[in-house]
């Protein structure tokens, strides 16, 4: 998906990337093992917070269209199997990356470890079965007072955006 109709905005700060996995599949994701992804939508919290800021969620979708084979981190091994829907932005300096995810994972299933090998977190992946509630909950764990946050969709399958 190197959509030039999707404007990533520059800046830098806490994403969550939003996908949707159509069918349950198993996939090896580096040190951690095979993993069993059930079908659902799922949110990827990471940081922008280093050179590039947001551009990284540029590589995340050139990864998950085929267009970038690189296995640099654990999201890069599920994103070939995904379709991205969208993704939330915090613009930030500030290191808050656990909070929001611990934020979304207090109402959602985590995926353990995954994407949380550099901190002590359960994991910075999480799956809801229903977009609008993910949508929701990720906007909500990112509405954090004194700072801009953005909800970006992809395409037209997200119709819920009134969580902004």
């Amino acid at each position: 998906m190197n959509d030039p109709d999707i404007t990533i905005p520059k800046g830098s700060g806490i994403y969550s990337l939003l996908l949707e996995l159509k069918k349950e599949i198993c996939i090896t994701v580096g040190a951690l093992g095979d993993i069993k992804f059930p079908a659902g939508y799922y949110s990827y919290t990471g940081s922008a917070r280093g050179g590039g800021g947001f551009s990284r969620i540029r590589r995340h979708l050139d990864v998950a269209a085929g267009h970038n084979p690189t296995r640099r981190w654990h999201i890069d091994y599920l994103l070939p199997h995904t379709i991205p829907i969208g993704v939330v932005l915090t613009h930030t300096d500030q290191d808050l990356e656990c909070q929001i995810s611990k934020t979304i994972g207090s109402h959602t299933e985590t995926i353990h470890r995954f994407g949380s090998s550099d901190c002590s977190c359960t994991g910075h992946l999480h799956m809801e079965k229903d977009i609008e509630k993910l949508v929701r909950i990720v906007t909500n764990a990112h509405d954090i007072k004194g700072l801009f946050k953005n909800f970006i969709p992809f395409n037209n399958h997200v119709r819920y955006i009134g969580a902004l």
